[in-house]
């Protein structure tokens, strides 16, 4: 078994290759990517659990294929739905977006911190409105690092999926660094309408 079947995130995706090209085609882009997921882990042994988790295998698959970044995009919004979703059922338990929106604004510092290799700033953690501007990030530093900063928009089409999983949490994003902005404007608000 290969290291990008073992991948929580990305290992569906070889599923969508194979509809989409055939499986023999498939199985040769996997085995290449695989062997060159081996090789960016050797190289980038230095990089935070994330962005080894999300942009290598990414990143991987985009220097074996460039032609599929949009299929691969489209795979991580959809695999953004499928976990919000479970966050979805999660925050639907009585009690738990309240007691998660009371928390928001240390869970939005701590997921944030400077510690975690992010430069942001804080725009509001007022009862109303919780957000942040993410000005510079370890996903996409790390996809720079590769010379592939097209593949951090992969993690932020998951990201913008997922986030809207929350109920009773409205959650908005605008701009992202891995689409070429100058910030990620990440903006969450209690709703109690939201579902």
């Amino acid at each position: 078994m290969s290291k990008l079947d073992k991948s929580f995130i990305y290992k569906g995706f070889k599923t969508l290759l194979a509809e989409r090209l055939g499986e023999e085609v498939a199985q040769r882009i996997w085995a290449d990517a695989s062997l060159r997921l081996t090789e960016l882990e050797k190289i980038c042994a230095d990089l935070d659990s994330d962005s080894r988790m999300m942009i290598l295998p990414a990143a991987a698959i985009y220097l074996t294929a460039p032609e599929m970044l949009p299929l691969l995009k489209q795979y991580a919004a959809d695999m953004g739905k499928r976990i919000g979703r479970v966050i979805h059922g999660v925050t639907s338990v009585p009690g738990v977006s309240r007691l998660l929106w009371r928390q928001m604004p240390r869970l939005m510092r701590t997921m944030s911190s400077p510690e975690k290799g992010y430069e942001r700033r804080i725009v509001s953690e007022s009862r109303e409105l919780v957000g942040v501007d993410i000005l510079a990030c370890p996903l996409h530093r790390a996809a720079v690092r590769l010379g592939v900063p097209e593949v951090a928009a992969v993690v932020c089409a998951m990201d913008k999926a997922y986030m809207t999983g929350f109920k009773y949490i409205q959650y908005t994003r605008t701009t992202a660094i891995g689409e070429g902005d100058a910030c990620c404007d990440y903006r969450l608000r209690f709703d109690p309408d939201k579902q």
